[in-house]
């Protein structure tokens, strides 16, 4: 446990390095991670899933809606909106969660990814798509590969004992890819980000009130599942509470670049992953050392 630790940190550096290379692969490395990898390995997840899943993926839109709510109170910038409430859960957290707690960990965060992708793709277009109507929402929403991987995953379910027993190997393989491409890309990206010191103190204030809200969230989804008998949220509570440490979607950038045509979100998104990398160094150090 204390090497994989460091193997998402080890990813990273690659990703760093490769930022300063004179070719460009950060494009063709997050198609291949966004529209197959993260989508096949939902779609293993859904049909061979276990009983908590769904309650998961409905406490995350839950979670999100009220922590839109919430930044809504203090802001109706949009893209303050998402920095607050649409997290880095697929890129980021996932890797981690699957490297340093397991297959159990990776099927929370993977139905908790699956729910903030449903809200924040939704939600975001809603945000930021001014004049467009409902229909064409809906569609975008529907056309997001986390959501067809999800109704891909659902029709998979009868055959998810023949699925898990032939596609194992495969599905470990797509998780160390996932893994490796979530983290390098994270770090291709950060190296091309001009980054200012004005820039970390203002992500310091959001970063910190993320992690309580979602912190004081989560614990009481926890209490609920606790209280209905959902074992995979009591069983994982460390992956859970990990969703706190995350980072912006940075999916956010894609969706400002393509309605706003402005960036802001890029110096919001790279610092809080600076800020959340070191946060999350820390808490596995301190998940470890207790489970020692």
């Amino acid at each position: 446990m204390s090497v994989s630790l460091f193997t998402p940190l080890l990813y990273l550096l690659v990703g760093l390095g490769l930022g300063r290379a004179p070719f460009e692969i950060k494009g063709r490395a997050s198609a291949l991670l966004t529209k197959w990898v993260i989508p096949s390995v939902i779609i293993y997840n859904i049909a061979t899933h276990r009983s908590g899943v769904f309650a998961i993926m409905l406490g995350m839109m839950v979670m999100m809606g009220l922590m839109l709510l919430l930044s809504r109170i203090f802001t109706r910038d949009p893209v303050q909106n998402l920095c607050f409430c649409y997290l880095n859960i697929g890129w980021l957290g996932l890797p981690i969660a699957s490297t340093l707690f397991g297959d159990g960990a990776a099927m929370v965060i993977i139905a908790a990814y699956v729910g903030s992708s449903l809200f924040g793709n939704s939600v975001g277009v809603g945000l930021m798509a001014h004049g467009q109507d409902l229909r064409t929402r809906l569609r975008q929403t529907i056309q997001a590969p986390p959501v067809w991987a999800l109704l891909l995953g659902l029709a998979c379910i009868p055959f998810g004992t023949e699925i898990e027993h032939y596609a194992k190997p495969a599905y470990d393989f797509l998780k160390f890819l996932m893994g490796f491409l979530g983290m390098a890309i994270l770090g291709i990206w950060l190296s091309a980000t001009p980054l200012q010191s004005s820039d970390f103190k203002k992500a310091l204030r959001p970063f910190a009130a993320r992690l309580l809200t979602v912190s004081l969230l989560t614990s009481l989804f926890i209490w609920i599942c606790q209280r209905t008998g959902i074992t995979l949220v009591t069983e994982n509570k460390p992956a859970l509470y990990l969703i706190g440490l995350l980072p912006p979607a940075a999916n956010i950038i894609v969706l400002e670049t393509h309605y706003l045509k402005s960036g802001r979100s890029a110096s919001m998104i790279a610092c809080g992953t600076c800020l959340s990398i070191m946060a999350i160094g820390v808490y596995v150090g301190v998940v470890l050392w207790l489970h020692s």
